[in-house]
């Protein structure tokens, strides 16, 4: 029995034995094996995160210039907003981590999608904004939730905003993220991945000096990517405020006095409005936009708002007062991440919103250009105050006819009268006897023909054509019937709305080649111009002709010159067809603009200055479309300089 129980107990231990040097093997092998896995298969992981345990290196995006007016009032600005950002060094499923924050706070599939994208592309150092506009109750439930989220952090951020809104779009222009492309032009911009830095307008145009520098700061931090403390090495450099010369509230005027033009508004609310917005694809483009204004035309035809360009210049120092295009946009869209239903409404527009069409929009400036013609024939002796020429109604040259507006003719016509009543055959017969080369002169001389240097990028230089122009760009010979065309500024020739009003600005001025502006001197110095170096009694009889225009007896603008105690104005209309005219149709009889598709109607122009002595304000307008210059575009610069006078008297 004894030797039973002997036996017994050794197969007993045998097995425990076994039991235990078997589970010493495994337990040694999953030793063996993880110290495996964290000294070689993760050495690079865990050595990077053993070098960050102390300090995570962040660089600190600079406050960004703001922009003010004349006035300072706030154009551009900064304001607070909340991050959340990633940093995948630190985080063992990026995919996972945001399917947890999605349950904390609003994220989209999409948005996960990018950040993933991003955390696969980038440097895992690198922080990954997932949202710059947290809501304080957001970023409470986040806070106490954070222990738990490794690799997630927030923090407080500036975003930019425009709270005048659409009225200086055109100016200002907006600022976004930067683009892969910008990165590549400056490679200094990849170190801020995150900046916005302006696209257009004066964000572009003085993006230099609005970004600042940036600055760095060390956070020390734990294993996790948890901060525990934030040590500042370099503090960002904040970018410069600029001020400029534009005045918001003749800007508000300006617009609103531009985009209603002589129409009458509706009420929105009526069910023929309704109606009409399900069947007229430009009511419901315009209404995508965010406005609730539609008017009525002459025809009683529902219509969007006026579409066109209007700017009031300061002819002794070049500053713009005023800028307008039409229609207009909110570059508040732009400063996040811009949707893109909000880019189709703005990109596929009929009307072009994003156009900048006082320095882009390139348009014949029509009897507006005659003063260049006018003053070219002077200086050359051509004419003089008394010269006549008699105005039957159209002029023969070889075998083509060239029309005046006036059906039956203006009668015996000098500079004075030509301007006044707009003749156009008086133009044609001294523009032969003048010649183009002295016509494109005298235009560069008015600021035709090239960019004015105005503190915008995106600026089109127009078109004065020559001999050499018209070889180099058509590969054919000047004809002297171009001559004749480009005397009452159509053909070849085109301007900006900005180049008219220069062009008014040194015709009243007379002295200096004034320049536009849009940025104040800190120092308060005023620029110095160039000599015009036009004769003085030239310059005096065209300006005898443009006061006629609003004071003579057949002027064309002669219902909407100024009261006498603004001190009265001068000016030229201009009306520029879009589309060619022939035999056949004159012969039938030309349709009215009203009776026409809209984009077959003549452009309006008027440009002007006032007042009369000691001129202080230039202007241009351009209404698209708008049909006569003397009836549409002309009572709109007289309303925008009586505000403007107003406010600046």
């Amino acid at each position: 029995m004894e030797r039973t129980k002997t036996k017994d107990l050794r197969r007993t231990m045998s097995r425990r034995a076994l039991f235990l040097s078997g589970g010493s093997i495994l337990f040694t092998s999953f030793l063996v094996s993880r110290l495996y896995q964290l000294q070689v298969a993760q050495n690079s992981r865990y050595s990077r995160l053993s070098d960050r345990n102390q300090y995570d290196i962040k660089i600190v995006p600079p406050v960004r210039g703001r922009l003010f007016d004349i006035k300072n009032r706030l154009l551009a600005g900064n304001a607070e907003s909340f991050l959340l950002y990633l940093t995948p060094l630190y985080v063992d499923d990026v995919q996972k981590t945001l399917i947890d924050l999605a349950k904390i706070v609003n994220l989209s599939r999409d948005l996960q999608r990018d950040v993933i994208v991003a955390a696969r592309k980038g440097p895992s150092f690198r922080h990954i904004i997932i949202r710059d506009d947290l809501s304080q109750r957001e970023l409470a439930r986040l806070a106490v939730r954070s222990p738990l989220l490794n690799g997630v952090s927030f923090g407080k951020s500036l975003r930019r905003i425009y709270p005048q809104g659409s009225l200086a779009c055109h100016i200002t222009g907006y600022v976004s993220p930067i683009t892969a492309n910008e990165i590549d032009q400056n490679p200094v911009l990849a170190k801020t991945p995150y900046l916005a830095t302006g696209k257009v307008g004066v964000e572009l145009a003085q993006e230099e000096k609005l970004r600042g520098m940036s600055g760095r700061e060390r956070i020390e931090v734990n294993a996790l990517g948890h901060p525990i403390q934030v040590l500042r090495d370099t503090d960002a450099r904040s970018g410069e405020d600029l001020r400029l010369s534009i005045d918001i509230s003749i800007q508000v005027q300006a617009v609103e006095i531009l985009r209603r033009g002589n129409l009458k508004s509706v009420n929105l609310g009526t069910s023929e409005v309704q109606s009409a917005l399900s069947k007229d694809d430009d009511l419901k483009a315009h209404i995508a936009l965010g406005d609730d204004l539609i008017l009525r035309d002459a025809k009683d035809r529902l219509v969007p708002p006026e579409s066109g360009a209007a700017v009031v210049m300061d002819i002794q120092t070049g500053e713009i007062i005023s800028l307008v295009s039409l229609p207009m946009f909110d570059p508040n869209l732009f400063t996040g991440k811009l949707l893109t239903r909000d880019w189709k409404r703005l990109n596929m527009h009929p009307r072009k919103p994003l156009l900048n069409r006082v320095i882009s929009g390139q348009y014949a400036p029509g009897s507006t250009f005659k003063m260049v013609v006018g003053l070219a024939a002077l200086e050359a002796g051509v004419i003089n105050k008394n010269t006549t020429f008699n105005c039957s109604g159209d002029m023969e040259l070889g075998n083509a006819t060239f029309h005046c507006w006036r059906k039956g003719g203006h009668g015996m016509m000098n500079i004075i009268t030509a301007l006044e009543q707009s003749c156009d055959v008086f133009f044609y017969e001294i523009s032969l006897k003048t010649g183009i080369r002295k016509i494109k002169d005298m235009a560069h001389r008015l600021g035709l023909g090239d960019v004015t240097g105005i503190d915008l990028f995106g600026e089109k230089s127009g078109i004065i054509p020559s001999h050499e122009w018209k070889l180099a760009n058509q590969g054919s010979v000047w004809t002297p019937g171009e001559t004749v065309v480009s005397s009452i500024g159509q053909g070849y020739v085109l301007a900006t709305p900005l180049q008219l009003a220069v062009m008014t600005a040194r015709l009243s001025n007379g002295k200096s080649a004034v320049s536009p502006s849009l940025i104040k001197p800190q120092n308060g110095q005023q620029i110095l111009f160039p000599p015009l170096n036009i004769e003085p009694e030239a310059l005096s009889i065209i300006q005898e002709g443009m006061q006629r225009v609003m004071t003579g007896g057949l002027g064309t603008a002669r219902k909407y010159n100024l009261a006498k105690s603004f001190g009265g104005m001068a000016g030229k209309t201009g009306t520029v067809q879009v589309k060619r005219i022939t035999k056949a149709q004159r012969e039938k009889g030309i349709v009215k603009n009203i009776d026409r598709p809209w984009a077959e109607r003549d452009h309006a122009l008027f440009v002007g200055y006032a007042p009369i002595i000691k001129p202080r304000f230039a202007i241009s307008v351009i209404v698209e479309h708008g049909g006569s210059g003397s009836s549409t575009a002309a009572p709109i610069a007289r309303d925008i300089l009586i505000k403007t006078m107003q406010a600046k008297s």
